[in-house]
This record gives structure tokens, C-alpha cells and sequence, in this order.
């Protein structure tokens, strides 16, 4: 039979037939003189039989080991051994094994399901991480509440969107857990002039700020953090660096003179070294039941 004949009753496309032939999957028959292929009944059976496979969810490139494999198991495929099938054992392992893909596939889909439902319920774009929702969330309810609008807008440099952009994606959940927190407390604390009056000092200074300068807005900015201290988690500030926070530092800097990166490094040290103080408070207080009396 030619090409169009076999294709036809296979339910397969002239062009299927040539793809399997390019990747080994269907031997190619001799040809007749005129130049035209000649299928016989095994290449119409061996068709069918990877259409079969195909439709319970195995690719092309398993399906020529496996079609080997089950022939290799019941000797060369006849009419009668082709109506057996393979040992009840060597099918359940095929069957087991794509069973264990397809619910792996299965619990992939509805994962990506959630996530799309997430992004639209919280109308966040489709290509940012939705477990990045509540941060993003707390942020944009953060910047509707501040008591000048668009200031988040007007502090944001470049640099700080880019390094922000790439957080949502890069940070841990415990990272964006820790963000949503803080950014939640502020406005629930009361906080915000005091948040808004901090950026703007570190904002104001210029690269040849005085020691003094840098004393103050190192101070100020230390002073808020400790009224939000108990919404940072320790362990995001106290293991070594990792080479994405590198990165992140590196990029939120690029808008940053001299004197505000020197403040900048000293908040978060200061930072570090008080969750480092509180997690020593809260060893000794475990070992000591009578430091809590």
C-alpha cells in the first residue's frame, strides 16, 4: 500500500509517517520503481501500535525503546502474539511507570491552575511568582496609605524597581513572607510618617555628607526599624549571604551616592547585630527558666 493508503487507515498524517521514519520509530519499506514506498501489513500494525501508545500520554522518543522492548518480550510481533500483548508483568511496569507521569503532569497542571486563579484574584501580572501575591499586596496597600501620594512612586529609583523585580522572583518564602510583615506594620503600627520622614533623610544626603550627617540619618533609620525589629526573622539575616542577595545589593546601590550606601551598610548591620542580640535573649531565656520569672 502507498504512503496516503496506510496514513489514511491509521489516522495518521503522510507527514507523521515521514517524522517517524527520520526518528527510527517506523523501519522504511523498499520502494517501488517509480519511487514510491511500499507499506505491507507490519508497518500498518506498528503505526496503530504507536498511535495506542501515543494517546495514553508516552512521547515519540519512548515509544521506540518501548515498542522494541514489548516485542523483545513476546518474540516477533505476529498476528497471534499482537492480539496476547506482553507479559502480564512486563505491562504493568510500563503501565505503573507511565501511571507515576502522567499524575506527576496531573499535579503539575493543577499547581499551574492555582497559580493562574492566585494571579487573578490578586490581579498581579502573569509573569511574576504568585507566592510574591502577599508581599506585593502588602506593598501596594502600604503605598495607598502613606500620607503623600506617589512618594513610594518618587523614592523608587530605577535601580530599586530592578533589584524589587527580581526579589519577588529570587527570594525565599521565608524572604517574602518577612517583606509582607514588615510593609503590613507599618501602616497598622502607626508608623508612616516616621517611615516617610527616615527615607527622606537618607534621600537628602548628599555624597559629602558629614560624619555627623551619616551619625543621624544612621540613627533615625535604626530607630524605626527596631519599632518593626519582631516582624524580621533572624534566620534571613543571620545565615551566610547568598549569591542572589549579592546581586540584589549590588543593583540597589547603583542609585545610591556615596553617603547613602555608607548609611545603608550600617542599618543593616545594625539590623543584624539586634536579631543576633534578641536570638541570644531568647537562648539564655530556654536555658535559664528562671530568667522569664
Amino acid at each position: 500500500m502507498k504512503s496516503g493508503d496506510l496514513a489514511r487507515m491509521a489516522g495518521v498524517s503522510v507527514r507523521a509517517l515521514r517524522h517517524y521514519h527520520a526518528i527510527g520509530i517506523l523501519p522504511e519499506p523498499p520502494r517501488h520503481e517509480n519511487g514510491y514506498r511500499d507499506y505491507d501489513a507490519s508497518s500498518l500494525l506498528r503505526v496503530l501500535r504507536i498511535r495506542q501508545l501515543a494517546s495514553l500520554g508516552f512521547s515519540l522518543e519512548q515509544i521506540g525503546p518501548l515498542l522494541d522492548a514489548l516485542d523483545e518480550g513476546r518474540g516477533e510481533p505476529d498476528a497471534e502474539t499482537s492480539s496476547r500483548g506482553a507479559g502480564p508483568r512486563d505491562t504493568d511496569l510500563v503501565l505503573d511507570e507511565l501511571d507515576a507521569h502522567l499524575a506527576e503532569q496531573i499535579r503539575l497542571l493543577e499547581a499551574q491552575r492555582t497559580a493562574i486563579a492566585r494571579l487573578r484574584a490578586d490581579r498581579i501580572s502573569p509573569d511574576v511568582p504568585d507566592r510574591a501575591a502577599g508581599a506585593l499586596d502588602a506593598l501596594a496597600g502600604l503605598a495607598s496609605r502613606l500620607p503623600e501620594p506617589g512618594f513610594l512612586d518618587w523614592m523608587f529609583t530605577s535601580a530599586d524597581r530592578l533589584a524589587m523585580g527580581i526579589a519577588v522572583h529570587l527570594y525565599s518564602d521565608g524572604d517574602l513572607a518577612e517583606m509582607e510583615r514588615v510593609f503590613r506594620a507599618i501602616p497598622e503600627r502607626g508608623l508612616m510618617g516616621e517611615y516617610v520622614a527616615a527615607s527622606r533623610e537618607v534621600e537628602a544626603l548628599p555624597a559629602d555628607a558629614s560624619p555627623e550627617a551619616r551619625d543621624h540619618a544612621t540613627r533615625r533609620c535604626a530607630a524605626f526599624l527596631d519599632r518593626v525589629l519582631d516582624c524580621f526573622s533572624a534566620e534571613n539575616w543571620l545565615r551566610p549571604e547568598a549569591e542572589y542577595e549579592r546581586v540584589l545589593a549590588s543593583v540597589a546601590k547603583q542609585g545610591y551616592n556615596e553617603a547613602q550606601k555608607d548609611v545603608s551598610e550600617r542599618v543593616f548591620r545594625l539590623l543584624a547585630e539586634r536579631l543576633a542580640s534578641r536570638e541570644r535573649v531568647k537562648g539564655s531565656s530556654t536555658l535559664d527558666p528562671d530568667a522569664t520569672s
